[in-house]
This record gives structure tokens, sequence and C-alpha cells, in this order.
């Protein structure tokens, strides 16, 4: 275990020691040898994830690595998330762990610590429940978005705590909207969006399934210039009570969304679903655009902390033409990749 947790920092060293990013995967599962292990930091603080159904080490050996890569990277404290394959039967056991001020290693920690990527900070709360506020894969697809971002409307769907919204304010978006079916997890994105001090005039958070959202905008006529949607697996809304099983509902729900995006408009389209392939996205793309050219601007890698494990996480770039627009004829603005 040793010998692969130090491969697998020797791959992250000059990620690590960058100035403008402090939060990493530094193990990565079966990736890096060991299934069922994710190890990441965030500043001064490490996230260990145990998969129990996966776990192909003994977790004694696991926490005394954990403890000499604390001490090894400066860390405060080590916080232990334990997934179960079934969560619904462990939901009882595994709150209370998740919600526990006290660490697996360290000492215990304030519940609200900021952390820096590309620049840019977000708040991340390390016992929250399974996830901390942040995620990591889509390092790399905010920085874009930040770049894209200028002038732009941009519609955040699926928010959580506003990563995305954050970048397209930084990048100069003339305003954002961010939906998710969690009110704390949006309160949260104020937090931060005031964290990098800006104004929110310009920018909306609204609570609301996406479904009832995108049918009110478009009765209203609003559109929009850039539209990201980053969709979980499963979720569930009680008011109105739907669920939302991307398995089912992609189609649909690429189709309302492309309904608002304005004439050359930019979708950023992604999936952390195993199962649902790059293919499959770009697929659900092409019924979306109703008449409409669809030109793949980029197919993102993942971040270098991610490589290996392409089906962890996919996305797509596109933007959407109009109908007898001819393709690559547009100019690009600034930051914007070339088509392909």
């Amino acid at each position: 275990m040793r010998d692969r947790v130090e491969r697998a920092l020797a791959s992250r060293a000059r990620l690590l020691a960058g100035s403008d990013t402090d939060a990493v995967r530094l193990f990565h599962g079966a990736t890096e040898g060991i299934d069922g292990l994710v190890i990441e930091k965030f500043a001064d603080v490490l996230v260990v994830q145990l998969h129990e159904q996966r776990l192909c080490a003994r977790e004694p050996e696991v926490r005394t690595v954990c403890a000499e890569l604390a001490r090894r990277l400066g860390a405060r404290a080590v916080y232990c998330k334990r997934f179960a394959r079934d969560r619904s039967a462990a939901l009882a056991r595994l709150r209370g762990l998740h919600t526990d001020p006290e660490p697996w290693i360290g000492t215990p920690i304030e519940p609200e610590l900021s952390v820096v990527e590309h620049g840019v900070r977000y708040l991340i709360r390390p016992y929250d429940g399974y996830s901390v506020g942040l995620f990591l894969e889509h390092r790399d697809n905010r920085r874009r978005i930040r770049e894209l971002a200028r002038g732009r409307r941009v519609l955040n769907a699926f928010a959580y705590t506003c990563g995305f919204s954050v970048a397209a304010a930084l990048g100069g978006a003339e305003n954002t909207v961010s939906v998710d079916v969690s009110r704390r997890y949006l309160e949260w994105g104020k937090r931060n969006f005031a964290t990098n001090r800006i104004d929110l005039n310009r920018h909306t958070f609204l609570c609301s399934d996406i479904f009832a959202y995108l049918h009110r905008v478009r009765r209203q006529g609003r559109r929009f210039d850039l539209v990201v949607l980053d969709p979980p697996t499963f979720g569930r809304s009680k008011r109105p009570r739907s669920v939302f099983a991307i398995a089912e509902d992609l189609d649909r729900l690429v189709a309302g969304a492309a309904d608002l995006l304005s004439p050359g408009g930019i979708v950023l389209l992604a999936t952390n679903h195993r199962k649902t392939s790059r293919r499959r996205l770009e697929a659900a793309l092409r019924s979306a655009r109703a008449g409409r050219q669809i030109e793949i601007l980029t197919r993102p890698a993942l971040p270098p902390d991610f490589a290996g494990d392409e089906a962890y996480a996919k996305a797509v770039l596109a933007r959407l033409h109009e109908p007898g627009h001819p393709r690559g004829s547009r100019r690009n603005r600034p930051g914007e990749p070339n088509g392909g």
C-alpha cells in the first residue's frame, strides 16, 4: 500500500507543487491499485473514502498509511467517509459518522474551510455528510466555464454549491441562474459567492425541480447563452414530488435545456454515471437539436489526478447553431475552443 501511495503522489507532484490549487485527489481507487479506497486533500485536511463492499485492503493498514500521509503533508485532520453498498440500510449508522466533528485521525477542525482551485476559493465542509461541497473531477471544467462566460447569460442546472456559477461570475458573465432542489446547498453557494467577493445583484438562486423551472422559463421566453448540465445519477424533489434518474430522463433534460439556448449557445453536458458513456451524452445532444446543427467544441479529458479512469466522469462541450447556419463561419470569442 505504501508503494502504491508513493506512486500516486509522484504522479501528482506538479499538481501538488502548484500555488493556485490545494484541493487534489491523492489516490483514486482501482486505477492506483487498491479498489474501494479514495484519498482527497482539501487544503490541510484529508478526506478518505472507504467503499466497504469493494475495499481490497485491511482497514488498520489504511489508517496507518493515512496517518503517515497526514504527517507528511501537514494535514491537521483526516476524516473518513464510509460508503455501504446499500446506503438506505446503513443510513442511521453512517449519518452520525459523517457528521461527527471528531476526525478519524488528528484533531477536530472548524466546520467549514476555504480551499483554492485555479485561484478561485470554495468552501468545503469535511463532516457535513457524504460529500464535502466540491467535486474535484470538474476542476478543469469550472475553469473552462470561467473562460467562456464573459458577457453571457448562464444557467447552472443541478447547481449543488454553485461552483460553476462562481466560475462564470468571475469570468464576467452578464448574469447567472443557479437551480437546485436543495435550499441548503443554494445558501452554501451564496457563501461561495461571498468568499470570492462577488456581488449577488446579477446572480439568482432558485430552489426548484429542474423540469418545472425549464417549463416555466420557456413560457416566459427567456434565453441563455451558456448552460451547464451536470445531473445526478438519481435525485428526488419534494415540491413538486418527483424523481430524476439519468438513465430515463437524460434526453428530456437535454431537450428542455436546448430549447432555452440562444442562437449559437453553448452547453456543457457532464455525468459521473459509469453506465452513461460520452457517446450517450452526444446522442442526447443530437436528439435535442430540433433541426439545429450541433458542433462539438471539445470532449474534455479528466484532470491528471483522475487519469486512467475515463468511465468515472465524462463531459461534452457543444454549440448549437440555428438551422442553415454555416458551421464554423462564426468567429470564436476569446477563450472558446475550436470545434472538433
